[in-house]
């Protein structure tokens, strides 16, 4: 985003409306007891064997860096965590607007991602969950100007933040014996340095997820994580999901007769002229025009209620802007439904 701080994954080679009050608990929202055309998971569970489940399973205290507009937490609710406190850092005023109106004060803001202190994260502590993506728009291999990981002026620095936290986040879980997850996700497209380069600071090697498995959408992403099983996550997907692929005509405004004129799209960005190309050009037809996509079938794309972006007088430029860096709540799910087993849950 403009602000340099929230994820940002606008480039990528690879890929009856309800009004809710900002004052609504998050149980009561409607869009946790039903699913807008987003498909969910009916994975197998994958439990870790090495963690005997306790007699009583906790309840999760997460921090989201780079939150965007929360599609981490609202993964989460879907999926029915107990959620004792979540803790965000993010930057961008529309993506807090947004947040704010559906979460209210659920998410404890902390601001800068680069002003998060160990004091602060010993307050905050203990954290059984960390998830996030940095900026990607310098990492993306089709963003000629590219800063790389190391230019002091580009946002793919920002991933030290995320290591410097993730770092004292893990130490300070082992010496205290509480459990503890994470999750860190980048565009699929780097440069095969910088991947090998964030692979040496955790000291494993990230899994390719396309959410093209979930929605017509192409958007491979890499995702470094110590959630159990998540190894084995790619194969089962492909293996569960390959000759059922959600299309694109599944997405479409029916009542207005819009035609899908492609089975999935390219990655969608924070540019209105994102599908652009020679594949995704002009994806729908409606009254015999050739033409886009709907802000609200971006929404349902990305596994969102219609509207849900749609908060005080954000534009439509803005609106796409915030979701082309947000993650596909689809996999999101699928990935954070590991936990299941280990945590307590509503």
């Amino acid at each position: 985003m403009a602000d340099n701080q929230s994820s940002d994954m606008e480039v990528d080679g690879n890929e009856s409306t309800t009004v809710y009050s900002s004052k609504a608990r998050t149980s009561e929202l409607p869009w946790l007891r039903s699913s807008s055309r987003a498909k969910t998971s009916k994975l197998p569970r994958i439990t870790s064997s090495s963690n005997p489940k306790p007699s009583k399973l906790p309840r999760l205290r997460v921090l989201s860096l780079f939150d965007g507009i929360g599609t981490g937490y609202y993964a989460l609710l879907k999926l029915g965590f107990d959620i004792e406190v979540i803790y965000a850092s993010e930057i961008d005023k529309d993506a807090l607007m947004v947040t704010k109106y559906h979460f209210s004060d659920n998410i404890k803001q902390l601001g800068s991602v680069t002003e998060i202190t160990t004091k602060m994260l010993d307050q905050i502590a203990p954290i059984n969950l960390l998830f996030g993506g940095s900026p990607c728009s310098d990492l993306s291999g089709v963003n000629y100007r590219k800063k790389g990981l190391f230019d002091p002026k580009g946002t793919g620095i920002l991933f030290y933040d995320y290591y410097r936290i993730w770092n004292y986040l893990s130490v300070k879980a082992a010496r205290e014996n509480t459990p503890f997850y994470w999750l860190y996700e980048n565009v699929a497209s780097m440069e095969i340095k910088n991947k090998d380069t964030i692979s040496k600071f955790f000291e494993c090697q990230p899994i390719v997820l396309d959410s093209l498995h979930f929605s017509p959408q192409r958007r491979k992403r890499y995702f470094w994580s110590s959630l159990p099983g998540i190894t084995m996550l790619p194969h089962i997907q492909k293996t569960n999901y390959a000759t059922n692929a959600p299309k694109l005509e599944d997405y479409l405004e029916k009542n207005l007769d819009r035609q899908a004129n492609v089975e999935i799209v390219g990655t969608i960005t924070s540019k209105r002229s994102c599908l652009q190309d020679s594949k995704s050009r002009n994806p729908v037809c409606q009254d015999g025009q050739y033409t886009g996509l709907f802000i609200t079938e971006i929404e349902a794309i990305f596994g969102l209620p219609p509207h849900f972006t749609d908060v005080g007088d954000l534009s439509i430029s803005s609106r796409q802007k915030l979701l082309g860096r947000a993650w596909s709540v689809q996999v999101i799910i699928d990935i954070l439904d590991m936990l299941s087993g280990l945590f307590a849950k509503k």
